[in-house]
């Protein structure tokens, strides 16, 4: 029996050993899921600032979409304006046109007046 009891017992048997490598374990997956939490706590911070700054762009394209709309109609407008303008501006060069006309008949009909008054006062 002496012989027995110097015999010594395998590392995996001994209670100590075991609890020292779950204690180690524990710590270990403790650090690594801390260290996951963290990195996806950042990770959400940075989604949720993302989503702020989309929200943000959105309302701006929403706003530039309204301007864009606004400056549309403000074109259809203006060349709406322009087409009234050249229409009235070929109405114009019509009249101005005829009145040129017309005062080349005057000044051709004043100038047969001029010639009978000349005829007659040099009959005369």
């Amino acid at each position: 029996m002496a012989k027995t009891d110097n015999v010594k017992q395998p590392f995996y048997k001994n209670i100590w050993i075991w609890f020292v490598v779950t204690v180690v374990a524990a710590f270990g997956v403790t650090f690594f899921v801390m260290d996951d939490s963290a990195e996806l706590e950042a990770l959400e911070d940075n989604n949720t600032t993302l989503q702020e700054e989309n929200k943000a762009l959105e309302e701006k394209l929403n706003l530039l979409e309204d301007e864009n709309s606004s400056l549309e109609e403000t074109v259809l407008t203006l060349e709406e304006e322009n087409s009234n303008l050249v229409s009235d501006n070929e109405l114009l060069y019509s009249d101005i046109t005829y009145l040129v006309e017309y005062v080349t008949e005057l000044e051709t009909a004043l100038n047969e007046a001029y010639e009978i008054i000349e005829d007659l006062e040099a009959g005369n």
